[in-house]
């Protein structure tokens, strides 16, 4: 058995409302059990709303770590691509001055065979690429992003 301390009190008469219908609900003989009762309630409560603000708080860090990690990786692939780009856009302007070309055949009018070869290059380079991702992805246990 807990053991108990006697206390003499003063409450406010609302205060005393709220135990004595507090008593009657909860079937208690005396005040004491009842303040003893609302206070381990009140107490539950709290470790409770703790207990969600962690785990709430845990989850908010993890997912900001997980999304800022993609987001380095989706920035790092856009600059890779914008630097190549960049790099390809030199060499046919190098090639254009060099060979003097002023008009420009765009594939919509009439697409090369050796585009097309580059086109179908590429697009295996970029699924074998997401390949090799996503067996990585799959041996250290995570879920592969698409």
């Amino acid at each position: 058995m807990m053991e108990k301390n006697r206390r003499t009190i003063s409450l406010d008469t609302k205060t005393d409302e709220y135990i004595q219908a507090y008593m009657e609900e909860h079937h208690f003989r005396f005040p004491g059990e009842a303040i003893m009762d609302i206070c381990q309630k009140h107490q539950e409560t709290k470790e409770k709303e703790w207990s969600l603000q962690y785990i709430s708080e845990v989850v908010s860090n993890n997912l900001h770590q997980v999304l800022k990690d993609e987001l380095t990786k989706i920035r790092l692939g856009a600059n890779s691509a914008d630097k190549n780009t960049q790099i390809l856009i030199e060499y046919m302007n190098g090639l254009f001055f060099h060979h003097g070309f002023d008009g420009l055949m765009t594939t919509d009018l009439q697409e090369l065979d050796s585009t097309k070869v580059a086109k179908e290059a590429v697009e295996k380079r970029i699924a074998n690429q997401r390949q090799k991702r996503i067996d990585w992805e799959e041996s250290k246990g995570k879920q592969p992003s698409h």
